[in-house]
């Protein structure tokens, strides 16, 4: 994925907010409460806001675990996951048949699931960006990769009920393109 883009070119939220995640972000404020012009709570701000593969890089910390091995509980976590893919999996045929919803319920339905999507999307990039960088077990990856797979299904699922396609799951932000 390339970050450069032209002046012609539209860049989604998700991309927006992924390069913020990647290159990281400080704002830093102070806001002052008042009640009739009198002070009476302060409070200063200081946000980082980035990924945690770049916040390994930039503090030398290493947040994840690549050296450890596969536990008991990790084992069932992933047996769960894979076991709730599959019923989503074979839910989906089943859910065609419902009919449609009510318009106001799918309206509602398109911009829940659209923000977990953005979510998901964010999500599954970092992923990408800690697997690369080697900062996490093999059953950290296999259970992220399963988390993230369950969740798209999940996505999936629900946009069968309410008759949406992925196309669907998008926002039109007028001069900032589209949200993905």
């Amino acid at each position: 994925m390339s970050h450069s883009t032209s002046r012609d070119e539209s860049v989604g939220l998700v991309d927006a907010l992924d390069r913020v995640l990647d290159k990281g972000a400080i704002v830093q404020g102070d806001i002052v409460l008042q009640v009739a012009d009198v002070d009476l709570v302060y409070l200063g701000l200081r946000l980082i806001l980035t990924s945690v593969s770049r916040a390994e890089e930039l503090s030398g910390k290493n947040f994840g675990h690549p050296e450890r091995a596969l536990t008991p509980e990790d084992m069932a976590y992933i047996e769960n996951l894979q076991r709730e893919i599959r019923r989503a999996e074979e839910n989906i045929p089943k859910l065609i048949d419902l009919g449609h919803p009510k318009k106001a319920e799918a309206g509602l339905a398109k911009l829940v699931l659209t923000l977990v999507e953005l979510i998901r999307k964010l999500m599954e990039k970092e992923a990408f960006r800690r697997v690369k960088k080697g900062t996490l077990s093999s059953g950290e990856i296999q259970k992220l990769g399963l988390s993230l797979k369950a969740v798209k299904k999940k996505i999936q699922e629900i946009q069968t009920i309410f008759g949406l396609e992925d196309e669907d799951l998008d926002l039109d932000l007028g001069p900032l393109g589209n949200l993905m």
